[in-house]
């Protein structure tokens, strides 16, 4: 939130102390006025703020790069990389000193790209490892619903996922009431880390 605070008003901020257990911060190497002291309450399990002055009597600075950490550039960035996994890391930079007007180096850039990207990976990998919980979740609230989960087995026990397939029982009941003895298939091809086609079976109703 610091970080945020001082590139929306070009204040070149820096901590004296940054820990679990204490933050003291100053403005330009204590040429300005502004400090902020807070420190870690137990009992409260967060942060507090011990004492504040908001006051700024030196001059903006909007050349903030070294007060940027590579995850606050990444945390920005998510979605874009997600979605743009080839993007460069000089296109990466050009993009922050646009948007924000900061000026970061391609080692950071670098460095958030590839915090990024394990961040994705693993976030996904976190998610395919909850289908067989999901699965019992869908038997467990739709009776009736099919579930089918397919693995290809690896060498030393390992299993990694193949495929997923799902028809809850209110469109399996929908479907032979009341739609034409015709299944449309739509196709969908997916992005990002994990490649792969989501297949979605479309019946017509009886009217059309």
């Amino acid at each position: 939130m610091l970080c945020n605070y001082a590139i929306a008003n070009g204040y070149q901020l820096y901590f004296v102390n940054n820990d679990r257990k204490r933050l003291l911060a100053h403005c330009c190497k204590c040429k300005c006025t502004f400090k902020l002291w807070a420190s870690w309450m137990s009992e409260d399990d967060n942060f507090q703020i011990k004492s504040l002055n908001l006051e700024h009597n030196f001059g903006t600075n909007f050349k903030l790069g070294s007060l940027v950490p590579y995850s606050w550039i990444g945390s920005h960035y998510t979605k874009q990389i997600l979605n743009r996994q080839k993007m460069s890391v000089r296109k990466l930079r050009l993009e922050v000193i646009r948007k924000f007007g900061i000026h970061v180096s391609l080692s950071q850039c670098r460095r958030a790209k590839k915090y990024d990207l394990q961040l994705i990976n693993g976030t996904l990998v976190e998610h395919y490892a909850k289908l067989w919980s999901y699965r019992e979740d869908v038997r467990r609230s739709n009776p009736g619903s099919t579930v089918k989960i397919d693995v290809n087995n690896m060498p030393y026990g390992k299993k990694y996922f193949s495929e997923f397939y799902v028809c809850f029982d209110g469109v399996k009941k929908g479907w032979i009431e009341g739609c034409k003895r015709i299944i449309g298939l739509d196709g969908h091809f997916l992005k990002g880390i994990f490649k792969g086609e989501l297949l979605c079976a479309i019946g017509r109703d009886e009217n059309n």
